[in-house]
């Protein structure tokens, strides 16, 4: 609604290695404080300290190769990074020229240096890691490392083309009545789910490859993986959600959670774009200079190193309100925040991870606001050609709006209908809008004033907050970060999962993905989502000894 109808894409990952192969890369995790609220919703083992394991087993991070803009030490600090995981972690080998006067501005207005964001403060501005292997220069991803790793083995399959349709289920955790539909299409085993309600037990999964449906039997459990938009979609169509829901499609309920498909999360950001006065490079030389392009094309087909080779977006910054708002505005902000989310209709848990984050609005320590530098073009007008630019993207971690994700028919090849409700809560606006404008303070603040030579986007005539807030909702994006949709956390409260990530109701059905979050960190999810499944792995394998 605050976006007037506006559709935005969300693009994802139906490819083998998932939405690994085509995001950003970007490999960072977030502070230590995020995952220790965790804790309200599944436990102390949903900690920094119960995560930091996996995080460290998924991973091998590499000292830089080169000298950086930030100079960070030629080490890997194994405290809290791995170094023999599947997925190759490293820093970029080519960096642009305006990244030293970029950093030195953002120092100057109060963003220092952070040279190690992995040890569980994420604030301040630090090199991004990448999910690149430097050996090669190409993406590390869950193809060429889990999926490389796991198929020499005898019991694993990959089907290819494949889409779930259905989990097959006897059993119920609801009562005749509860269960019963109008639908005249019940089968043997509606029947049985409504005699019995003891709980759910999967007993198979219907899936399509082209115009053919098939069933996989299942032995011990099913592992739910098809992320936060399609998940909730998958246990709706499986009898698994608001059984009011279900019922509106034709869909006898099994197991009523209300909460399957609440609490969606999801970053968004809005770009601004200067153009740079003549003599930096950046990676809009790829398009003004072919004869550059096409040596440093060369040289990545060669040796794998490069501009081919890097990533325009490796300077994070992550910061508090307070760093470019006053105490008083931070407040009244805050205000605007718990009115607008009281009239939302919330469940529980929404409203338990908007306490935290109104308690983390006042912990400087936590960033609310990210950075990410692109040292090249990147905003709604095209560029011109011959220029180099900066663009300066504000990336809003702890939107106070809660959406939704749920079946918009039983046709199990239709799209879930995704509500986002992006900006809805006037807090989102409002910071947003304050950012946008402290995005452009930043281009006019030294060194990097004097590097700009003009303003793209928002154009150098936006100067009102009705002006700002205009162009926001014009220019903002997801950066693709679904997420809480099959929240770990209590039943009561509007939890899917429980501690050990079964789905409630159900006897041998877990969720393993971004779906499970209960409140989204201020970070880029890959890696959170890579030690979400190596912990899913060790309970797998505990539960079934």
């Amino acid at each position: 609604a605050a976006l007037g109808g506006k559709v935005l894409e969300q693009p994802r990952g139906k490819i083998l290695g998932g939405s690994s192969a085509l995001n950003y890369m970007v490999f960072d995790r977030g502070s230590k404080a995020e995952y220790d609220a965790w804790k309200k919703f599944g436990g102390d083992n949903w900690s920094w300290s119960g995560l930091l394991p996996y995080f460290k087993k998924s991973e091998s991070v590499h000292a830089p190769k080169v000298t950086t803009p930030w100079n960070e030490p030629k080490t890997v600090d194994t405290s809290v990074n791995g170094v023999s995981g599947p997925v190759q972690v490293s820093y970029n080998d080519w960096y642009s020229d305006i990244t030293e006067p970029y950093l030195k501005t953002i120092n100057n207005l109060g963003i220092p240096l952070n040279l190690n964001p992995e040890s569980g403060d994420a604030t301040g501005v630090y090199n991004g890691k990448t999910s690149v292997d430097r050996t090669t220069g190409r993406r590390s991803y869950a193809a060429n490392t889990y999926h490389k790793i796991a198929s020499t083995r005898s019991n694993y399959y990959v089907i290819l083309g494949a889409e779930a349709t259905k989990i097959l289920t006897t059993g119920s955790s609801l009562k005749r009545d509860d269960a019963a539909t109008s639908d005249a299409t019940s089968d043997s085993a509606t029947a049985d789910s409504a005699a019995h309600p003891s709980g759910v037990t999967a007993t198979g999964v219907t899936f399509k490859v082209g115009s053919n449906t098939y069933t996989a039997k299942v032995k011990k459990e099913v592992v739910v993986s098809a992320g936060s938009l399609k998940t909730p979609q998958l246990l709706e169509l499986s009898g698994i959600g608001n059984k009011t829901l279900l019922k509106k499609y034709g869909i006898t309920p099994l197991v009523d959670l209300p909460g399957v498909g609440e609490n969606l999360q999801d970053h968004v950001f809005v770009p601004s774009s200067f153009a740079l006065k003549p003599g930096y490079t950046t990676f809009d030389i790829l398009a003004n200079d072919p004869v550059f392009a096409a040596a440093q094309n060369a040289t990545y087909y060669k040796n794998g190193t490069g501009i081919f080779a890097s990533t325009p977006d490796s300077a994070l910054a992550f910061f508090d309100l307070q760093t470019f708002l006053p105490h008083a505005t931070v407040a009244s902000l805050l205000s605007t925040a718990k009115a607008d989310a009281a009239d939302d209709g919330l469940n529980q848990l929404e409203k338990d991870g908007l306490d935290i984050q109104a308690n983390s609005i006042q912990n400087t320590d936590l960033g609310q606001v990210e950075i990410i530098m692109i040292s090249g073009h990147l905003s709604p007008s095209p560029a011109v050609a011959g220029t180099s630019y900066i663009s300066i993207i504000m990336a809003l971690q702890r939107p106070w709006s809660r959406g939704s994700v749920h079946i918009g028919s039983s046709d199990p090849t239709a799209p879930p209908v995704i509500d986002p409700k992006y900006l809805d809560n006037g807090f989102d606006l409002k910071v947003m809008t304050e950012a946008v404008k402290f995005a452009r303070k930043i281009a006019q603040t030294e060194p990097l004033k004097s590097a700009v030579a003009s303003f793209q986007d928002p154009a150098a005539s936006v100067t009102s907050d009705a002006d700002f807030a205009a162009y926001v909702k014009d220019a903002i994006t997801p950066v693709y970060h679904p997420a809480g949709t099959a929240a770990l956390g209590p039943r009561a409260n509007g939890g899917v999962v429980d501690s050990r990530l079964k789905v409630y109701g159900t006897k041998n059905i877990r969720v393993a993905d971004a779906s499970i979050i209960p409140l989204e960190p201020a970070s880029h999810l890959q890696s959170i989502v890579y030690a979400i499944g190596e912990k899913a792995v060790t309970m797998i394998l505990a539960d079934n000894s």
